[in-house]
């Protein structure tokens, strides 16, 4: 069997190349190898564009090669932004691609800015929220942020003779809010669910029914996840004489200006049967051993993984009512949904789950069940390589 192959216009064909920007590689390894691994699925020599740190083995075991690629996260400057533009003016001219897949904001911009300069190429927008650019309304960072929106409706809105631009969401709400800025066609778009989680890997495992109660957080520890009001809801449900452990599992992020600060970590560290870890690397035994998850976004997410790995696991959650999150939970059914920025509304529904254990086990299951209907990586990987080779009008031949 011959791998698929791009028709070109002389009859002939040739493999296709795609080119994968992503900022980090170990952002590429924690959400996105389902992704890539689809990407190569499709009989494509792809490549990923990403600052290497110590993923660089991981994501070559996926069938794609790395180019490393610094991006320079962080704040907004515009002297620096040009320059990492012009390196990557140079990197597409370099590598010639078919296709160039985009995966979050600062790849998105840089990408959908360069557009009229750049060799013509199938365009893929995965847009993976909006991170916290998107969480800011006014400002340069809010000015910005609405523009790359209308870099990337301008470039849905081109004929395709200028080359196809196709946009993946993992939500309806971020694919209404750029329908908001411009009208475009919804067959140029792919709603996809989440990052997709292994179901195998993360099995349905019954809720251990601990006394106390366990609660688990597992996510960045940044502003826009929330934390801090989850720490603000163990504080008045303990005033209130409920015992229940909280675990509150991952790392700031050094260049997110939004970080939750070392002496904060160590003060919330220092309340009774309160426990920061860290980094944990075996995210399905820690679910096997927690009874419910708790997902207090602020927004700007796309579909938090950690939803989905502890959905896979049989665990109820308590989420806030924000793009992603309500598309995945539905109230009462999966978990409980409150607003975003309520730590009131937050006790409530934690407070709910560790008294009545029957509820959090009908949720726990129903929430597997919700994985299982949509949001797994074979659902990703068939999305992702049945798009691409549409998009890049690929054949396969019978050898």
């Amino acid at each position: 069997m011959q791998e698929p192959s791009t028709q070109v216009k002389n009859g002939s064909q040739k493999q296709a190349k795609i080119l994968v920007l992503i900022t980090e590689d170990w952002f590429a390894v924690s959400h996105f190898i389902p992704a890539i691994e689809a990407l190569v699925a499709t009989g494509a020599e792809v490549k990923v564009a990403t600052r290497v740190n110590q993923k660089h083995d991981q994501i070559e075991a996926s069938g794609a090669r790395v180019i490393p690629f610094d991006y320079s996260r962080g704040p907004i400057r515009p002297l620096q932004e040009a320059r990492v533009a012009l390196r990557m003016r140079a990197l597409i001219a370099q590598e010639r691609p078919d296709a160039v897949h985009a995966i979050s904001l600062k790849p998105i911009a840089l990408i959908a800015g360069l557009r009229r300069l750049v060799p013509r190429h199938v365009l893929g927008i995965h847009l993976t929220g909006v991170g916290l650019a998107g969480t800011a309304t006014e400002g340069r960072t809010g000015f910005v942020y609405q523009n790359v929106l209308k870099l990337v409706v301008g470039a849905l809105q081109q004929p395709t003779r200028q080359g196809i631009a196709h946009l993946f969401v993992e939500n309806p709400d971020d694919r209404a809010r750029l329908g908001e800025l411009g009208e475009f066609s919804d067959d140029r778009v792919t709603i996809l669910g989440g990052a997709g989680v292994d179901p195998d890997h993360f099995a349905e495992s019954p809720l251990p029914g601990l006394t106390p109660a366990r609660v688990g957080f597992v996510g960045r520890m940044v502003w826009t996840k929330g934390v801090d009001l989850l720490v603000e809801a163990y504080d008045r449900l303990a005033a209130e004489g409920h015992v229940f452990k909280l675990d509150l599992c991952g790392t700031p992020d050094p260049e997110n200006p939004r970080a939750v600060s070392q002496a904060t970590l160590d003060d919330w560290s220092s309340r009774a049967n309160l426990n920061w870890n860290g980094r944990v690397d075996d995210i399905s035994g820690f679910w096997k051993n927690t009874d419910i998850c708790v997902v207090p976004s602020r927004g700007g997410e796309g579909l938090p993984r950690a939803l989905l790995e502890a959905a896979a696991c049989g665990r109820p959650i308590v989420t806030t009512d924000v793009p992603g999150c309500r598309y995945f939970v539905r109230d009462g059914v999966e978990g409980l949904i409150v607003p975003p920025d309520d730590a009131e509304a937050l006790t409530a529904a934690i407070r709910q789950l560790i008294t009545d254990r029957g509820i959090a086990r009908r949720m726990g299951k129903a929430a597997r069940a919700r994985l299982l209907s949509g949001f797994t990586e074979g659902h990703l990987r068939t999305a992702i390589c049945d798009k691409y080779r549409e998009l890049l009008g690929m054949t396969s031949a019978a050898s």
